[in-house]
Parts: structure tokens; C-alpha cells; sequence
């Protein structure tokens, strides 16, 4: 940012006692007011506050208040030192909290000012501050009148107009820009696509009747509060096509670990569940892997689909046929988790996902009559912007529409590329953190009867320790602190990674390799190094 030097007089010159006095305090007021006021009062307009935008976006709803962020970003040329987000909201709404910013007391506009680590934004740069508001009742429309717009109003970023900054004064509401328009229901005949209020205050999320019961999370996701300095539920991807043994640090032993996703069963033809699509489920090598887990303590879940392979749930031509093949996995393992990996052709075909869950409801309503459980988690992409896409929360809708209990939604926060995730290095832990605030939103507007807490317990996160797929995406040891924190803060219902087998340094004739290595992390440290981060140690 340039600097302003206010004319004095000539070197030499002499001007009256009165004013020399009066130029001598015009020039010590000057030099008391903030530089960017300096330089809007001098109309330069080289200064780089021009180009820094905020975006809203509204992450998620619920009958009591919502979730939204502003995506702040620094399209110009300069280093943006410094930033003030200053917004109304309408009568009746309040902020509750916020997060990547400083509120201070409302006194008109609400005002949240950069963080020290988050002050400065490069070129191309762009960081969410996030909030969530409580309705107080007043202004909250009842079931007889329209909905009225609650969003933020009036934006400004360093006291010029936000880009996409919600509703305006007159109460229209601005497009968010990269925002995506609400997706329609999967089937419109018989649910709704989002929650709306009705005549008793409640609301219906995916045609769920209204004060409907939440699903109940189970095991420590829905257990006591976390002890100081750690996180409760740590539950690592074990890759079931690596040879040799599965988690050699035998950590679940120690009670660190309460659990382990073996990844991925996909399908190998006809129907027909394999290990990545190519071991048996009955292969003696396997099985003994497995049971060897089970000597080790902690339980085991199983992970369906993934990046690769085909889902079970598109070759399968039935609910039916689905479910005979999740319960003969089930059987092979001794399992009664489940994880459904769901990405690419199989997040965004219909078909696919309401066979999905129509199988998973099925399974669920025959363990129950059986005095069991099947106990059901879904995996989905997530970006740190706007967290869950709108295929993923669609997904969810119908879940909630078939009565599927949901025990947890994982963000899967592995690698993101440039677009929505520029300059990465340094940031990784602060992008896991936000898309998990962005997704604890939207469960609550998916299941609107939870409560804050229980929709935190819900969340689990699972980020791509060491190097990632995408260039420049490092999640390093600081990161893992800074997500630590940030888990333990909130009460993260679950913390995973990929995976056990990456928790340790290459071997030296791979240190200069590229891209994530299935086997190592690709980064300096020491073996269980991450492991000893998530678990507070």
C-alpha cells in the first residue's frame, strides 16, 4: 500500500506563527488516521482495497437461525494488510458466533475485523469468515405470510460494497458469486428439497415428518464430552490393498484409536463385493489381517465405494440385491459400521443414491428386528468454501426422506485445487476447519430438531496427511495442530485421515518424490507422528 505525504512548506520559507500552528496540527490529525483512510481521502487509487470482494453464502438452515460465511477475496495485484467486514441483519436476527474474525460489539452494522493470522491477503488469495445467527422470533414469518429474507444486509469490506453480499436494503437478495442454485428434490412426488417453517415453528428437511426425532449418533460420537487436550473419536483409513499388516503400530491397544475404516469394497463384477474390487472377502490372507485387528481392540467399520472402482450401489439392480451384498460384507468382517464413500458418477445419478439408501434402510429396519444395529456414515466431498455440494445434500435429504439413521457426515478434506483453495501452503488445518463448519450448517438444515452441540457431534472430518494429490496441498504436523484445536473446540464428533499406512516418513531414495505415496506421507517426521498430534499428544 502506497504512502501519503501531505505538502508542507518549502524548505527555507517562513509563514505567519498562526499558520505555521494551524498546518501543524492538520498535519499530526493527518498522521493519526489509519492508512487507508489516508489514501481514500487523497483518491489515490492505486490502493489494493478495491480489489477485495465478500461473497455470501448461506451454508444452512434450520427454524431457530442459520449458518453463512462471506468468502473474502483479493483479485488485485497487492497485498490486501488488513481487513473490517461490516454487515446489518434484519430485526429479530442476531449474531451468535463467529469464526476467522473478531466481532466487536454490534453498534449499528455488525463488525468483524481480520485475525492477526489472517490479515494480510496475497493476490488471488481468498479466506471464509463465518457466523451464525439466532432468530429471536420477531420478524420470523409464520406459516401464513411469505418468507421474508433474514440474510445479512448492506455489506462492506474495508467500507465498500461487498460483491454478492446477500440481501440488499429493499430486501432483494444478490447472487453469491460462484454460487450454485438450490438443487430440486430427488423424487418431487413424494419429498421436499429443503426445510421450510410450518404453522407450529417446526419444520420439514427431506420430506421428514416435522419434530421428527434426529437418527441418534452412536458410539463416542454421541457419547460424554471430550477430555481437555484431546479428541475422543479418532478412527484412521486402513488400506485394505497394501500388503503386510495393517496397523503395525497397534494403537488401538493403547485406547488411542477407538476405531478403523478398512477401505474400500467395491464391486467385482455382477453384483458381487471384493476388496478393491479384485480380493475376495474370504481370502485367508485377508481375514487374518482382520483378526488380527480385532486382537489389537477397538471396533471396525467397513468403507463402501471411493474414488475408484464401481459402486456397489450402481451395479446392484435392486435394493434388494444391495442389501444381500452389504449383509454378506458384513458377515465377512464381523462389522457392524458402514461408510459410504460416495463421489463421482455415483454422487450425482438419482438412481443410484435412492437405491442406496433404500438398501440401507432396509438393512437397518432387519437388524433392528433382530435386536441389532447396523450403524450408517456417509463420506462426501467438501470444499472449504462452501462445504457439502448440492449433489451431497441432496443425498442427505433423501436419506433423511427414507428414514436412514445417519450416525455422522464425514467431510472428506483431502485436496480441493486452486479454485477454491488458492495458495495452500500453510493452510490446510484452516480449510479442514472450515469445511467442517460450513458442513455442521447444513446437517442442521437437513435435520433441523439438533441442536447445536449434537450437530457438531455429528461431524466427522477426514484429511489426507503429508502430500497430497494436488500440487502444492501439503497437510503437514502444523496443520494437524491447528485442526486439533480447532476439533477439540468445538467437540468434533470424529477425526480420520489416509491413512494408517502414510503415517510415516519416506524412505530416503524417495524423498524427492512427487504426489501422495500410498505408503508414506512425503513429508519429514516421525513414524505416528500425526497419530500423536490427533490424539493430544
Amino acid at each position: 500500500m502506497g504512502s501519503h505525504r501531505a505538502s508542507g512548506p518549502e524548505p527555507g520559507s517562513r509563514r505567519p506563527r498562526r499558520e505555521r500552528i494551524r498546518w501543524l496540527a492538520a498535519s499530526a490529525a493527518l498522521a493519526a488516521l489509519p492508512a487507508a483512510l489516508i489514501v481514500a481521502l487523497s483518491g489515490d487509487s492505486s490502493t489494493p482495497d478495491h480489489a477485495l470482494s465478500a461473497d455470501y453464502v448461506r451454508t444452512g438452515s434450520w427454524p431457530t437461525g442459520y449458518s453463512g460465511q462471506y468468502v473474502l477475496r483479493n483479485s488485485g495485484s497487492d497485498t490486501v494488510k488488513g481487513w473490517t467486514l461490516r454487515f446489518d441483519l434484519p430485526a429479530g436476527t442476531r449474531i451468535a458466533n463467529v469464526w476467522n474474525g473478531r466481532l466487536e460489539p454490534a453498534t449499528g452494522k455488525y463488525t468483524v475485523r481480520n485475525e492477526n493470522w489472517n490479515k494480510a491477503l496475497r493476490p488471488g488469495e481468498s479466506i471464509v469468515v463465518g457466523f451464525e445467527v439466532r432468530r429471536d422470533g420477531a420478524g420470523v414469518p409464520t406459516a401464513s405470510e411469505p418468507a421474508r429474507p433474514d440474510g445479512p444486509i448492506a455489506c462492506t469490506i474495508n467500507d465498500k460494497p461487498c460483491t454478492g453480499a446477500g440481501p440488499t436494503a429493499s430486501g432483494e437478495r444478490s447472487t453469491p458469486a460462484g454460487s450454485i442454485p438450490p438443487v430440486g428434490p430427488l423424487d418431487t412426488d413424494r419429498r421436499t428439497a429443503s426445510a421450510a417453517p410450518t404453522a407450529t415453528g417446526t419444520a420439514r428437511a427431506g420430506g421428514s415428518p416435522a419434530g421428527s426425532t434426529p437418527p441418534p449418533a452412536s458410539g463416542p460420537a454421541g457419547g460424554a464430552t471430550p477430555r481437555s487436550g484431546t479428541v475422543e473419536h479418532l478412527a484412521p483409513y486402513l488400506d485394505m490393498t497394501l500388503p503386510g499388516p495393517l496397523d503395525p503400530t497397534q494403537a488401538g491397544a493403547a485406547g488411542t484409536v477407538r476405531e478403523r475404516t478398512l477401505a474400500y469394497v467395491v464391486d467385482g463384477g455382477g453384483c458381487r463385493p471384493m476388496w478393491g474390487g479384485v480380493t475376495r472377502l474370504d481370502d485367508p490372507a485377508t481375514t487374518g489381517r482382520i483378526a488380527a485387528l480385532r486382537d489389537a481392540g477397538g471396533s471396525i467399520r467397513v468403507a463402501f465405494g471411493g474414488a475408484g472402482g464401481t459402486d456397489l450401489a450402481a451395479s446392484c439392480g435392486t435394493p434388494e440385491e444391495l442389501v444381500a451384498a452389504y449383509r454378506q460384507v458384513l458377515a465377512a468382517t464381523g462389522a457392524s459400521g458402514m461408510d459410504l464413500d460416495i463421489e463421482g458418477r455415483s454422487l450425482v445419478r438419482p438412481d443410484v443414491v435412492q437405491r442406496r439408501n433404500a438398501a440401507l434402510r432396509l438393512l437397518q429396519e432387519g437388524a433392528r428386528a433382530n435386536g441389532q444395529s447396523v450403524d450408517v456414515g456417509y463420506s462426501l466431498p467438501v470444499d472449504p468454501l462452501q462445504g457439502l455440494g448440492e449433489e451431497a445434500k441432496a443425498l442427505l435429504r433423501d436419506a433423511a426422506a427414507q428414514r436412514v439413521e445417519v450416525s455422522y457426515v464425514n467431510a472428506k478434506a483431502l485436496n480441493y485445487g486452486a479454485a477454491v483453495a488458492p495458495r495452500p501452503e500453510g493452510r490446510m488445518g484452516r480449510f479442514a476447519s472450515d469445511a467442517a463448519h460450513a458442513v455442521q450448517g447444513q446437517i442442521r438444515e437437513v435435520w433441523p430438531n439438533l441442536s447445536e452441540e449434537q450437530a457438531w457431534r455429528r461431524v466427522s472430518v477426514t484429511v489426507m496427511i503429508g502430500r497430497n494429490d494436488v500440487a502444492g496441498e501439503v497437510f503437514t504436523l502444523e496443520d494437524a495442530r491447528t485442526f486439533t484445536e480447532f476439533a477439540r473446540s468445538v467437540h468434533l464428533g470424529r477425526v480420520a485421515w489416509w491413512s494408517a499406512a502414510r503415517d510415516k516418513p519416506c524412505p530416503e531414495d524417495a524423498a524427492d518424490a512427487t504426489g501422495a505415496d500410498p505408503t508414506c506421507s512425503g513429508i519429514a517426521q516421525d513414524a505416528d507422528a500425526f497419530l500423536r498430534v490427533f490424539g493430544g499428544g
